[in-house]
């Protein structure tokens, strides 16, 4: 699709200085963001109580928001363990279609005039994506 060669490239890359594709495996995407750019980052987990009050009050949507407005570099991940990216088996839909411990660059965070807040994400292995109502 277009020139996204040098994102294969660079996963090589990323992979051979880290000995293999299996070190790099189950990592978090902002590790690898940190060692590719040195650039600062902010992490956000929902079981932190500190964020789910900021979720509760809007501030974390808020932020989001304002994030993305600047141009932010965003990723997010799945709880559970990826057990597709081994076996190549297609995920079961469970309605959410989302893959279990697996990372998605999160794309934009928008809110509509009528105020449904709606995040795009994107799978970096383009495909098992959500399709609507299933």
């Amino acid at each position: 699709h277009g020139n996204e060669l040098w994102v294969l490239l660079l996963e090589k890359a990323y992979a051979k200085l880290h000995g293999s594709y299996a070190a790099i495996k189950m990592g978090w995407a902002y590790e690898a963001m940190l060692d590719l750019t040195g650039t600062p980052y902010a992490t956000i987990r929902f079981e932190d109580p500190d964020v789910q009050q900021r979720y509760k009050d809007g501030k974390l949507w808020e932020q989001l928001v304002h994030w993305d407005e600047e141009g932010y570099v965003m990723s997010c991940s799945t709880p559970g363990e990826d057990i597709y990216t081994e076996t190549g088996d297609k995920p079961m839909k469970d309605g959410s279609g989302l893959v279990s411990g697996h990372a998605y660059t999160l794309l934009a965070a928008k809110e509509t005039s009528e105020g449904h807040k709606l995040v795009q994400l994107r799978n970096p292995w383009g495909n098992f994506e959500w399709q609507g109502k299933e």
